[in-house]
C-alpha cells in the first residue's frame, strides 16, 4: 500500500511533460465534478418537489382516515369513544361528514362534494396553508370554504348575503307529487377561498358538521369518517386502529389513502436514479481514457520500477489507486458544490418557479449526499479497476 500510493500521489499531484496528458486529466475530473454537481442537484429539487407536493396532500389528507367498509356513513359506539377519548395524548381527532351535492348560485349549476367538519378540524388537517383569500369558516353560523375552481365558476363573492351558494342534495321523501322539489337545499355563505391543484379537491365545499349533519338529515351522532393526526408512528397507531376498528371498517394512512400517487413517486425517483447514474458512468469514461493515456505516457517510470523489484499486480494497483484519486477528486469537489447550490438556494431562493413569486422547492437531504457518495464508489472504483487493467496488457 505504501508504495503504490505515494507514487500513485505523486502522479495525481505532478504535471505531466506532455501538456495533452494534462488536459485530458483535468477534463476528466471537470466532467466529473459537473456529472456529481447535476446529481446532487437534480435529486435535492426531485425531493423539494416531492415535499412541495406533498405539503398540498396535507391539507386535504390526514395521517389515518377511519371510515365504514358497507355503509356511507356509521355512528360510533360507546367503547370506541370512549378509546379515542383515553389517548388523545398520542393524537388528535376529528369527526367529518361527506356527501356529493348539486351546487348552484347566480342561475349556474355544477356538481360538488360537501365535507362537514367539527372544531378539531384545523388541528388535523392544514387547511389554513392553503386559503389565499377571506378566513376559516366560524362553526357556528352557515358559513362555507369554497375553492377558487368553483368561486370562479358560480361567480361567487365573500360574505355576499344577497349571493349565497345553494347545496342541494335529492329529497328522497319527495313523493309522487310534482309540487314537491327533487332537491332538499341550503343556502350558504361563502367565508373563504383556497387554492388546489387537484381536480377532486378543487370540487370540495366545507361547511359546520351540524350544518351538513341538517341538510343531510342525520342524527348528531352519525358521521362518515374520523380523521387522525398522530404525534407519534403513525404505523403503529394503524395496527392499533385496525384492531379497535376491526370489523366493518376501513383504516387506511395517509399513503394508502394515495397509493397511486406514492407509486408514481418510486418509479419517477428509480428512474431519475438509473438516468443520473448512467450520466454518471458516462463520465466515468473521460477518467478511464485519462488514466489509459497515463499509462502510456508514464512507460519508462513503470519500467524503473519493475527493475526494482515491482510486480505488475503492484503496478495495476498503482493505477486503480491513481484513477481513484482523480475520480474522487472531481466527484467529491462537485458534491460540495451541489450542497453549496442548494444550501444557497433554500437561504436565498434567487430561483423562483416561473411566473410566480413562490421560491424554486429544493430538499437538502442526508440520504440525497449518501446516495451521490454510493454512486461515486461504485463507478469510480469499477472505471478505475478497469482502466489499471490495461497496464497488464501495454507492453512495458
Amino acid at each position: 500500500m505504501g508504495i503504490s500510493f505515494f507514487v500513485s500521489k505523486k502522479y495525481f499531484f505532478s504535471k505531466s511533460k506532455f501538456n495533452i496528458v494534462n488536459f485530458v486529466s483535468l477534463i476528466a475530473s471537470f466532467v466529473l465534478i459537473v456529472a456529481s454537481c447535476s446529481f446532487f442537484i437534480v435529486l435535492s429539487v426531485f425531493s423539494g418537489l416531492t415535499d412541495f407536493g406533498l405539503n398540498y396532500n396535507k391539507a386535504f389528507d390526514p395521517d389515518i382516515k377511519i371510515s365504514s367498509a358497507a355503509f356511507s356513513s356509521f355512528t360510533l359506539t360507546e367503547s370506541q369513544l370512549n378509546w379515542l377519548s383515553s389517548n388523545n395524548d398520542s393524537f388528535v381527532y376529528s369527526k367529518t361528514l361527506e356527501e356529493k351535492v348539486l351546487l348552484s348560485s347566480d342561475e349556474k349549476n355544477t356538481y360538488g362534494r360537501l365535507v362537514g367538519v367539527d372544531k378539531n378540524f384545523r388541528n388535523v388537517i392544514e387547511i389554513d396553508s392553503i386559503i389565499s383569500v377571506g378566513r376559516w369558516i366560524d362553526l357556528g353560523s352557515s358559513e362555507v370554504l369554497v375553492s377558487y375552481f368553483l368561486a370562479d365558476k358560480l361567480n361567487l363573492g365573500l360574505l355576499n348575503y344577497g349571493g349565497q351558494l345553494s347545496v342541494g342534495v335529492p329529497n328522497n321523501n319527495s313523493g309522487p307529487s310534482l309540487l314537491k322539489s327533487p332537491f332538499r337545499t341550503s343556502g350558504f355563505i361563502p367565508s373563504g377561498v383556497y387554492t388546489s391543484s387537484d381536480v377532486k379537491d378543487q370540487r370540495t365545499v366545507f361547511s359546520s358538521l351540524s350544518s351538513a349533519q341538517s341538510l343531510l338529515k342525520k342524527n348528531k351522532e352519525e358521521i362518515t369518517s374520523i380523521l387522525i393526526k398522530t404525534f407519534d408512528d403513525s404505523r403503529t397507531l394503524t395496527k392499533v386502529l385496525k384492531k379497535v376498528f376491526n370489523e366493518g371498517y376501513l383504516v387506511k394512512s395517509r399513503e394508502e389513502l394515495n397509493q397511486t400517487y406514492y407509486k408514481m413517486l418510486n418509479v419517477e425517483g428509480l428512474i431519475l436514479n438509473i438516468l443520473m447514474g448512467l450520466i454518471l458512468t458516462v463520465a466515468m469514461f473521460n477518467s478511464i481514457g485519462a488514466i489509459i493515456i497515463l499509462i502510456v505516457e508514464k512507460r519508462k517510470g513503470v519500467q524503473t520500477l519493475l527493475k526494482l523489484g515491482a510486480t505488475k499486480k503492484n503496478i495495476q494497483t498503482l493505477f486503480f489507486k491513481h484513477g481513484l484519486m482523480i475520480s474522487f477528486s472531481g466527484g467529491v469537489i462537485g458534491l460540495v458544490s451541489g450542497i453549496c447550490f442548494v444550501s444557497l438556494q433554500k437561504s436565498y431562493s434567487f430561483i423562483k418557479l416561473a411566473g410566480t413569486e413562490i421560491p424554486y422547492p429544493v430538499s437538502l437531504e442526508l440520504s440525497n449526499v449518501l446516495l451521490v457518495i454510493v454512486f461515486l464508489l461504485i463507478i469510480c472504483s469499477l472505471g478505475s479497476y478497469l482502466a489499471s487493467k490495461t497496464s497488464l496488457k501495454i507492453k512495458l
